[in-house]
């Protein structure tokens, strides 16, 4: 990426690396882990405490021929670093998948199968890794993208980040960096598609705490403060906040490009100093885009102001706000936290993945309903009116709130 090109929160990152200790919730990020400030660290505990990859057995099937239904597994052989990954703790360390396709209303199968995303979070006592990945379109071949890229990360971080002691944040940032490249490796061997990954490790400094991210896409990594009553995201620095951002183009994946390596080119690295209490979570863009009230219908984009999502149920004709890239940013943020904080009680991990999966799933409600009962009444169609009952739908539905997608999200609780 050349001068011009780099944000300004990078183009200061140097300075930061030099100024003394980090700011609690400010996100230091860089496209080079070597430019973002180094902070010494506890010796990471290696006790498995939680432990899950989904959905259905998300990392653990890597076969290059993917198949309906759920693998059998064996929990007597290590994978991955881990015997079994079907041992969440609701409390602290667990994720949640979920399709926002439709359902067709005479088959009962769901629209986009099978669900391309896959998540892990592995949880010690002291430390815990989180991470997810959106496989680039429909089909087997993008799941697979997406299983091989979480269990090539997560074998690879459950070996080098305790087979010796380390003593840095920059010593995690060597780890992350060597876990993507396996993941591509292992994209490529077992001839997966495309797809996302983004990557988060929770460690301990004493009494403080660190979390340490990588991004390669768009699948978003967020802090949830109770303390501080916010959400804040650690992977922004990955895309130019004063730019509008193409959703079906966000730029960076994995696995078979046309050359077999890496789109890269969105690949950043950040730091932020975390509070214990706070709760670390990773999203597909199936969560994270429909939280933009460009896409929820609370605003317009002030570049196309006349484009507008609008539910058949409001009455009002007043025209949403048009706000900024910065502004829908920011709105996101607090559109997430007040779904998360609905009071001041005491949430566990799966609090977390219920209420924004919910958020999202009443936002696309409309939509499915719309897709189900035009599919009803034009039951055996055929030809052009096929053709033309299809183009007539999607007219329809991009008019409305919500983005239909695979939605994931891993979250762990920082005890």
């Amino acid at each position: 990426m050349n001068e011009e090109k780099r944000f300004t929160w990078q183009k200061f990152a140097s300075f930061f690396q030099s100024s003394g200790p980090l700011h609690p919730y400010r996100l230091y990020s860089n496209e080079n882990y070597s430019e973002l400030p180094i902070e010494s660290i506890s010796p990471l505990s290696n006790n498995t405490v939680a432990c899950e990859s989904g959905p259905d057995v998300g990392l653990v099937d890597i076969a290059r021929h993917q198949k309906k239904g759920i693998l059998k597994v064996n929990n007597t052989i290590k994978i991955a670093g881990q015997k079994n990954w079907q041992m969440p703790d609701q409390q602290f360390a667990c994720g949640l998948s979920t399709s926002l396709y439709d359902h067709n209303p005479f088959t009962g199968e769901v629209n986009g199968e099978p669900i391309a995303d896959c998540f892990a979070v592995c949880a010690q006592e002291n430390n815990a890794i989180l991470s997810i990945a959106d496989g680039v379109n429909w089909g087997y071949k993008p799941r697979l993208a997406a299983r091989c890229a979480i269990h090539g990360a997560m074998s690879c971080l459950n070996e080098k980040l305790f087979e010796k002691k380390l003593n840095t944040t920059k010593d995690i940032f060597e780890r992350i960096n060597l876990a993507i490249e396996t993941a591509q490796q292992t994209i490529v061997k077992n001839e997966g598609s495309l797809t996302t990954l983004t990557i988060s490790i929770v460690c301990q400094s004493n009494r403080r705490w660190f979390v340490c991210s990588a991004i390669v896409g768009d699948s978003n990594a967020y802090v949830y403060s109770p303390k501080r009553k916010s959400v804040f995201e650690l992977t922004q620095g990955s895309r130019n906040l004063n730019n509008e951002r193409d959703m079906r183009s966000p730029g960076g994946a994995l696995g078979m490009t046309m050359t077999e390596k890496a789109d890269l080119s969105n690949l950043t690295y950040s730091l932020m100093e975390i509070e214990q209490g706070d709760f670390i979570f990773l999203t597909s863009d199936g969560v994270s885009d429909n939280y933009d009230p460009c896409v929820s219908g609370c605003a317009a984009s002030i570049k196309t102001p006349s484009f507008i999502r609008k539910s058949s149920h409001i009455i009002s004709e007043m025209p949403p706000t048009p706000m900024t890239a910065q502004e829908r940013h920011l709105y996101s943020l607090r559109r997430m936290y007040l779904s998360i904080a609905v009071n001041d009680e005491q949430l566990s991990a799966l609090d977390i993945c219920n209420r924004l999966l919910q958020y999202v799933i009443r936002l696309t409600d409309e939509q499915r309903q719309m897709i189900e009962q035009g599919i009803r009444e034009n039951q055996g169609v055929q030809g052009v009116a096929k053709d033309r009952f299809e183009m007539e739908m999607r007219d329809k539905v991009i008019k409305i709130p919500g983005k239909l997608d695979h939605a994931s999200i891993v979250v762990y609780h920082v005890r």
